[in-house]
């Protein structure tokens, strides 16, 4: 019991560590901080230093609030992971290596570190708590929150780098593809040449099925352990 105790203490410890460093890189740029990458491993941390302090000595009902804020920044982080594995990284004009290892490292933490540390905690220490069906779309909350945050930040004058509309290319409203149009001819750092209405519906799309594939995971976990 306290080899599992100590086991899962330190996952968090390393996820605290690890957020720490990467957001002590990142002071420098404020602006970071209205991103999902930054935004989604914060979260995270906070969701470790809730367990580190209450896991075990606290009611049942603050447990099951507790477990539903680890699903939701589990899946939060992992797609931090891959959308900029697959659609951030792999358009830096300095290489992939590059994008991973700018701000000292911080890149490396919040986009492959962290999410590993994350995702192997839950599935290791939280997947054997049973999950209903429900928080399939409990996993889609902090991105649907953070998009109405980012969306609405744009629409009031806030710019990011490039003159963007909001801190993604496939989120950027302002370059010619606009918010329904089709313009692949414009793919660049600022824009995937796609209207920002169907980024949005395919990032949605993506969620709820990793989102799904996470609860199945779990649910396959606690019937493994009942084996």
């Amino acid at each position: 019991m306290n080899h599992n105790r100590n086991h899962k203490s330190l996952f968090r410890w390393l996820i605290l560590i690890v957020t720490t460093y990467a957001t002590l890189c990142m002071l420098h740029w404020p602006i970071g901080f209205t991103f999902f990458t930054q935004l989604s491993n914060l979260f995270a941390a906070a969701v470790a230093v809730a367990q580190l302090a209450l896991d075990g000595k606290c009611s049942r009902r603050a447990a099951q609030v507790l477990h539903t804020l680890k699903y939701m920044s589990t899946l939060s982080i992992f797609v931090t992971f891959l959308v900029f594995l697959t659609a951030i990284a792999s358009i830096d004009p300095h290489g992939i290596m590059a994008a991973y290892l700018q701000d000292h490292g911080a890149s490396l933490c919040m986009h492959l570190i962290n999410p590993a540390l994350v995702t192997a905690d839950f599935f290791l220490h939280d997947a054997r708590i049973p999950y209903s069906r429900a928080h399939i779309f409990y996993g889609l909350v902090p991105l649907g929150v953070y998009l109405i945050f980012v969306l609405a930040a744009g629409a009031l004058g806030l710019r990011w780098p490039r003159e963007m509309g909001a801190p993604y290319p496939f989120l950027n409203y302002l370059a010619p593809a606009g918010w329904f149009g089709f313009r692949p001819e414009t793919f660049s750092q600022t824009t995937f040449g796609i209207g920002v209405f169907y980024a949005i519906l395919v990032m949605l799309a993506l969620c709820t099925m990793l989102s799904a594939l996470q609860w199945k995971l779990a649910a396959l976990r606690i019937l493994g352990s009942e084996l």
